[in-house]
């Protein structure tokens, strides 16, 4: 019998996010409603991060997702998952969340890891969580983009690994394949989280382990044959992981962007940590150490990160074991 919902909650990072998540929804026919639906952000171009501290749009809860003025304070388990980043949807029966999703049509080959800390982040708090994944910006004619894939999915094999029961699994599409084109991958998708709303422990784990299975194989062999080189800034060694970060100083983006120059980064440190630091029972045996190779120990945009809501400016410190400053 499926788990009865009353209080199913649909929180989003942006009102367009919602209503993407939504028109997949309504398309894969879920048999779910949302009594509310909240957003951390007003658009997708607002660059506040007050989610971190649990603050939430209202809206209509109906697929316009009209956002109101006022603010709720959303319950500590869903702020917990925010923390990394938020994801564009999480799905929760009222306080209690049951699935995260990240939706995104394209892999930037050289940030092949943007997104991944904030679904890490579900699976250390114990909650499932998953990719629809695009794979848009990659021609799998040309090795580097098989390669680029190979590293993306090395991502969940890693964390799966360590938490095989809330495994990040991606459902990852290719435009124009007759088996992974984006419907099939959206039918597949909604079906696990269907599953996991109905407290459908079977399903869901035939569904995970099938995903799993795919992951896996790619892990081991390869995308399409193709097993890619380590990336060169990421250097192992028998008992640390050292992600190099090669940003300067006196680049007039540490200025400009709310991001600096740390945006290819957060994502290339926590997935090096979980490819790379532990073994295979899920002890970490390596530190895991990041060396910026320029930037001083007193530079300036880092010197409030005990204290700032800049996820770019903290996520270093927290994920990383040791974090070294060798510039003068």
């Amino acid at each position: 019998m499926p788990v009865k919902r009353e209080n199913l909650t649909l929180w989003a990072e942006s009102p367009e996010e919602a209503r993407i998540f939504l028109a997949r929804a309504r398309r894969q026919g879920l048999p779910h409603t949302f009594s509310r639906i909240y957003v951390a952000k007003r658009s997708p171009k607002n660059r506040s991060n007050e989610y971190v501290d649990g603050q939430y749009f209202v809206t209509s809860n109906d697929d316009d997702v009209t956002v109101y003025e006022d603010i709720i304070t959303a319950p500590a388990s869903i702020v917990k998952l925010v923390q990394w980043c938020t994801c564009d949807v999480m799905i929760s029966d009222g306080d209690l969340p049951i699935v995260v999703v990240e939706d995104t049509t394209h892999i930037v080959r050289m940030n092949v890891y943007q997104r991944i800390p904030r679904l890490y982040k579900a699976a250390l708090q114990g909650v499932p969580a998953l990719s629809i994944q695009g794979t848009r910006g990659l021609d799998f004619a040309l090795r580097g983009d098989c390669w680029g894939l190979h590293r993306h999915m090395r991502a969940y094999a890693a964390i799966s690994r360590l938490y095989p029961q809330t495994a990040v699994l991606p459902f990852y599409y290719i435009p124009g394949d007759e088996t992974k084109g984006e419907d099939a991958v959206e039918a597949d998708a909604l079906r696990y989280i269907c599953a996991l709303i109905d407290g459908d422990d079977t399903t869901a784990g035939a569904i995970r382990a099938a995903v799993l299975r795919e992951v896996n194989d790619i892990d081991e062999h390869g995308f399409r044959g193709h097993i890619a080189r380590d990336i060169q800034s990421i250097e192992v060694s028998a008992d640390k992981v050292t992600v190099h970060i090669g940003a300067k100083p006196d680049k007039k983006s540490w200025k400009e962007k709310g991001s600096g120059q740390m945006d290819p980064y957060i994502g290339m440190i926590a997935a090096a940590k979980y490819i790379y630091c532990f073994d295979k029972s899920g002890k970490q045996n390596k530190e895991m150490v990041v060396r910026f190779t320029y930037v001083p120990p007193d530079f300036w945009w880092f010197r409030d990160w005990q204290t700032s809501k800049s996820l770019y400016k903290t996520l270093a410190f927290e994920i990383a074991d040791r974090v070294e400053f060798l510039g003068v």
